[in-house]
């Protein structure tokens, strides 16, 4: 039997370890701002905007990605012991986002359960930057923001990728309301 040395030991014992924190994946970070003038002691429930189609950045994301998102922010918000709302007119804050695309991903949504098929072949992915708003509705103008920069993967309809959009969403309103 051969006599192994200390050194071999430790790495043995280390290995795994280094593979597990290798492979995990990066909790996304976001910058937040806030309007320190408004109460957000009395916000429940939140309506989130229908997304706007009407400027190049919008344009690029699908309807698809649209309802993923919007089921990311409402989950999490609602772990937060929020409202979501589907009138506006109930809501003590509106939620608008969008996404600032920086780059296009090409991905095959035959290979993807829950991608979305594009026109022309390949599926297309935004990456960018996801900025979330909370808007006082009686001032129509916003008390928080949250911006994440994001890298979303080419392959939408994975549980890889919902767990991401779920970190993502977490990562936004992690300081949310701000205290």
């Amino acid at each position: 039997m051969r006599q192994r040395t200390p050194w071999t030991i430790v790495m043995l014992l280390l290995l795994p370890l280094v593979g597990a924190c290798s492979s995990a994946p990066a909790t996304p970070t976001t910058s937040m701002t806030y309007d320190q003038q408004f109460s957000f002691a009395g916000v429940n429930k939140i309506y989130i905007e229908p997304a706007s189609r009407t400027d190049a950045a919008t344009i690029q994301v699908s309807d698809a990605q649209i309802q993923r998102i919007n089921s990311a922010l409402t989950d999490e918000l609602a772990r937060k012991g929020f409202q979501v709302v589907s009138s506006s007119r109930q809501a003590d804050l509106f939620l608008s986002w969008y996404l600032v695309t920086r780059d296009l991903v090409e991905a095959d949504a035959r290979d993807c359960q829950g991608c979305d098929m594009a026109v022309e072949g390949g599926a297309r992915y935004a990456k960018g930057t996801l900025i979330v708003d909370m808007i006082d509705p009686m001032r129509n103008q916003p008390v928080w923001r949250s911006v994440l920069k994001t890298e979303l993967t080419a392959e939408p309809g994975t549980a890889a990728a919902e767990q991401a959009r779920l970190a993502a969403a977490a990562a936004i309103f992690a300081r949310f309301p701000p205290q």
